[in-house]
């Protein structure tokens, strides 16, 4: 049939959600449509499995920027994932919630109903948090957040000099306070992967009245006058469009969704008449408020081998680390290459922290570096990462050409705010103290990137600019709010346009956290609510 209630476009951390709630009524027909494969891959069950996926255009959208001014002119490359489960499928598992007060700047910005007191509910709704405080953490969702095994004395030490240059120890950022230094926790179930697809799909794939299509790429949505009735896609490259009698829901991700609009007449009149698309609906805000964090490290020689520049540069450790996983689910294969993370400010005047700090075990010229031969170091080495919680610099996601194949043009216009530029330099600073800490600094050979001939803000500004990576963490591509420039209002409703929503984190008003998967998945759940309550 081509005939259904709901069409959710994007199988990733909101849809995968969306359509499981909305789903459990069997009197509705729902299509989730997924562009790209299904999920069932033994590097995407094992965590660290996510460093083959991230450079195989099979599980992921090769994105890159246009060239960064604020990067001596750099494309940044940004993968997407493009499976089942979105990027949630690839990323670093992390999970985090965020701070408080950022939900409630959505609240107070003419957003009701999305502060942090009236989310608390979904994000616990969402999670399987085994033996966490029940006033704050819930215990019967679909994803598993399991903790670090096997605390390693490399990150103990990080943990032990964030401690000494004034962070408070948090045994659960996800509870009630949110900064601090942590030992991570994770979307991980018994040594597997537990992604939004794992959570909230396979527990559901059999409903009679849920259709889910891979290699179904969306190309359009259908408009009648400013009325949204259905979806023109490819399947398997074969044009097919199916009708929604009730509602479109676009959930294609930060990057996919404005395209989606514009493609559809939706979005500024200037961009869609340059591209010979007729303008439908004029929403300016379509494409625009884009925001990420920029990341930069810098990479140490460990003492200790227990990174995975160990167990990828010798075989034989190599070896017995996969026949641990085989065996036992455990060890560095089961696990995220991040361990610990410190929530700190940059000026001990600020009310909120604003920086970032976290270990990672490994190192190499780049995020991206697992092996030898793309430039993965050739000792035991460990990075400190550090962004900015909560950038200024804004940048746009838009259509280059009417063909839905054609990626969009990306300017992120990293450091493009001079406070942007004040905060790299402040974290890199941090980094270095962290690391000059005795707890840590004892298992340190030396410092490798940048080395310690960047000793001034000049050098080490010149350094980030060379370096800085995307952290994954897009938002604001389909702004949530009520003035001129937003795209959807407090109900996730298109501006001017019925029957159609954005749900995923292009709709996020501001950074919420210092990752973005839990809160597209929260907002997945709540969004299926607010469509459920339209429908009743």
């Amino acid at each position: 049939m081509s005939e259904f209630d709901y069409i959710i476009i994007g199988a990733g951390s909101s849809g995968s959600t969306l359509a499981a709630k909305l789903s459990a009524d069997p009197s509705v027909r729902v299509l989730l449509l997924e562009a790209g494969r299904d999920d069932k891959h033994r590097w995407v069950q094992m965590p660290l499995g996510m460093g083959k996926l991230l450079t195989d255009p099979e599980f992921v959208w090769p994105f890159s920027t246009e060239p960064e001014p604020g990067l001596y002119d750099q494309t940044v490359y940004w993968p997407r994932g493009k499976l089942l489960g979105g990027s949630s499928s690839v990323n670093g598992m992390l999970f985090a919630r965020g701070a408080a007060h950022r939900y409630d700047e959505w609240r107070d910005g003419n957003t009701p109903g999305w502060g942090f007191d009236e989310l608390l509910p979904y994000f616990k709704a969402i999670e399987n948090r085994v033996g966490g405080d029940g006033a704050w953490r819930g215990q019967s969702g679909g994803v598993t957040v399991s903790d670090v095994k096997n605390r390693d004395a490399l990150s103990q030490g990080f943990f032990d000099a964030c401690v000494g240059i004034g962070a408070r120890a948090n045994e659960d950022y996800n509870a009630e306070h949110f900064d601090g230094v942590g030992w991570l926790q994770y979307s991980i179930q018994n040594g597997v992967r537990w992604s939004a697809s794992r959570a909230f799909l396979d527990p559901i794939k059999n409903r009679s009245n849920l259709e889910i299509q891979t290699h179904a790429q969306a190309t359009r949505i259908e408009l009648d006058g400013r009325t949204a009735t259905g979806v023109h896609y490819l399947r398997s490259d074969e044009p097919t469009f199916a009708t929604a009698n009730r509602e479109v829901l676009l959930c294609a991700g930060p990057i996919i969704s404005p395209q989606l609009l514009e493609l559809s007449g939706i979005g500024s009149g200037e961009i869609l008449s340059a591209q010979g698309i007729d303008v439908i609906h004029e929403l300016p805000g379509v494409g625009e408020h884009l925001t990420d964090h920029l990341q930069n490290r810098i990479t140490y020689e460990s003492k200790l081998p227990v990174t995975v520049n160990d167990i990828m540069n010798n075989p034989l450790r190599g070896a017995l680390a996969g026949l641990q996983y085989l065996v036992r689910k455990d060890g560095l294969l089961a696990r995220s290459v991040a361990t610990v993370h410190a929530l700190v400010r940059s000026d001990p005047e600020l009310a909120h922290p604003d920086i970032k700090l976290q270990i990672m075990l490994t190192s190499g010229k780049d995020r991206y570096a697992r092996s030898r031969a793309v430039g993965l170091d050739p000792f035991s080495g460990f990075n400190i990462g550090a962004f900015q919680l909560y950038p200024f610099s804004r940048g746009s996601v838009h259509i280059q050409s009417p063909d839905p194949t054609t990626p969009p043009r990306i300017h992120a216009n990293y450091l493009s705010d001079p406070r942007d530029e004040e905060t790299v330099l402040a974290g890199l600073k941090l980094a270095r103290k962290v690391a000059s800490q005795p707890a840590l600094a004892k298992h340190i050979v030396r410092e490798v990137r940048p080395g310690p001939e960047a000793g001034s803000d000049d050098a080490l500004m010149d350094y980030a600019r060379k370096t800085s990576q995307t952290s994954w963490h897009p938002i604001s591509t389909c702004r949530m709010g009520r003035g001129q420039n937003d795209v959807v209002d407090h109900e996730l409703r298109v501006h001017g346009i019925d029957k159609l929503r954005v749900v995923d984190s292009s709709i996020m008003p501001n950074m919420p956290s210092s990752n973005t998967n839990a809160p597209s998945i929260m907002i997945g759940a709540k969004a299926a609510d607010l469509v459920l309550a339209s429908a009743h």
